[in-house]
């Protein structure tokens, strides 16, 4: 099995929250050279390579990716036509998208809203479209999703960013009785943080209609910095994996700085040993 096409070889019945998946937080910040805005090592391209399925996108209004005050000069055109490219060249798989206002000041909603919609209708149809009656609400298979973009969107749930005409191209992130987010990352101390990661793994055994989201990330506090953090939990959450094979977890693990080791890790999880 090959890291750049995992998804092949789960059952296409399969659905998407009930997969194991290697993620990236704040994922376009390998070019960034301030220590404290950048979490990652590997390009856009190489985390695709090596199986990384959930992406962390944060845009300026611009349509810029950006962290806090790192603005790049990567455009979203870059980032969407890198994923479609890959997904042209692996159609079996799919791609999860959280997409947030990069802005820390939160003032400019109106404006970003308008950008990003402008966008997303140039690349519609590469979006899977949620079913919009959340009495009937039910995750996508794989085979509903391959070859396509699927989308959790972050503005405040009563903008409905998430709408593009009819069509609901993203799912909420805030407010979203799917979704089970841990995302202790404001110094927390690292047993507390290792203990969340745990629970949140432990919890994605039991409850089966939710989408787990992991974060392994975090910064400031005593070890001031992501990297710090990623040192400490990375190894850590790799042994924990290995203790973990055959257990039926699911769910979204979350890095900072993650390598080939840590996904093939964690893709291993779909897996019966």
């Amino acid at each position: 099995m090959s890291l750049a096409n995992w998804l092949a070889a789960c059952r296409p019945d399969l659905q998407i929250h009930r997969l194991f998946i290697p993620g990236t937080h704040d994922t376009m910040t390998a070019d960034c050279d301030q220590r404290y805005y950048k979490t990652q090592a590997l390009s856009l391209q190489e985390q695709l390579q090596i199986g990384v399925r959930f992406f962390d996108l944060r845009l300026r209004r611009e349509m810029v990716a950006a962290h806090r005050e790192w603005i790049s000069d990567i455009s979203a055109e870059i980032i969407f036509d890198t994923i479609l490219q890959f997904l042209k060249r692996y159609p079996q798989e799919f791609i999860l998208v959280r997409l947030q206002n990069a802005n820390e000041a939160k003032d400019d909603f109106d404006e970003y809203k308008q950008a990003l919609l402008d966008k997303i209708q140039q690349y519609q149809s590469c979006f899977y479209h949620w079913q919009q009656d959340q009495q009937t609400f039910v995750f996508p298979t794989l085979a509903q999703v391959a070859g396509k973009v699927v989308a959790l969107e972050c503005s405040p749930p009563s903008m409905q960013t998430y709408l593009l005409g009819e069509q609901q191209w993203a799912l909420p992130w805030h407010q979203n009785p799917w979704i089970s987010l841990q995302d202790d990352w404001d110094g927390p101390i690292l047993e507390d943080k290792f203990n969340a990661i745990q629970h949140n793994v432990a919890q994605s055994c039991l409850v089966k209609d939710k989408l787990f989201l992991n974060h392994i990330s975090a910064t400031n506090g005593e070890l001031a910095y992501p990297d710090v953090y990623a040192q400490e939990l990375n190894s850590r959450t790799v042994q924990l994996w290995q203790q973990m094979l055959g257990k039926p977890v699911a769910g979204v693990q979350i890095y900072d700085f993650i390598d080939q080791k840590i996904a093939e890790q964690v893709v291993k999880l779909n897996f019966l040993p």
